[in-house]
């Protein structure tokens, strides 16, 4: 037949993908992205509030601390969008860390009960308990600290 060539690559193997094959992969990517991608922030606001939670037991230990090493009570309270570690008698700001949207410290809101603070004496007890309530996200923490000093 004088119309038809021979091909010179008579069984060359196929190369690549083919347009539905990348089609398929990218859907099955994105549906498994869009069941993940909500769980990895619920996560990582849940991370925020716990490690909220845990710079203020520690600033609470601090307080403690503080009130040993000067041998002089302290105040622990809210003072505008700050959790502040005060001097009881001279009222110099010892510690603070702020909080909310913003802070780069502590990632949620926080209610303080008692309101006006607390005054931790150098043998550790204070004048009456606290309880810290750190929210964000629909996440919730409570930290409460005795007036025997113990943190929960």
């Amino acid at each position: 037949m004088p119309g038809i060539r021979p091909s010179r690559h008579p069984k060359r193997p196929r190369r690549g993908f083919t347009l539905i094959e990348i089609l398929i992969v990218i859907t099955v990517v994105g549906i498994l992205l869009g069941v993940a991608i909500p769980n990895v922030g619920r996560q990582v606001t849940r991370d925020r509030v716990h490690r909220s939670a845990m710079l203020v037991q520690g600033l609470l230990e601090e307080a403690s601390l503080q009130a040993a090493r000067r041998r002089a009570p302290v105040r622990v309270g809210i003072s505008g969008n700050f959790i502040q570690i005060t001097d009881r008698t001279s009222g110099a700001v010892i510690r603070q860390r702020s909080f909310g949207a913003a802070s780069p410290d502590l990632k949620a809101t926080v209610q303080m009960a008692p309101s006006a603070g607390i005054t931790i004496f150098p043998n550790g007890r204070s004048n009456s308990g606290i309880t810290f309530q750190l929210s964000g996200g629909g996440e919730s923490v409570r930290v409460v600290r005795t007036t025997t000093g113990i943190l929960r």
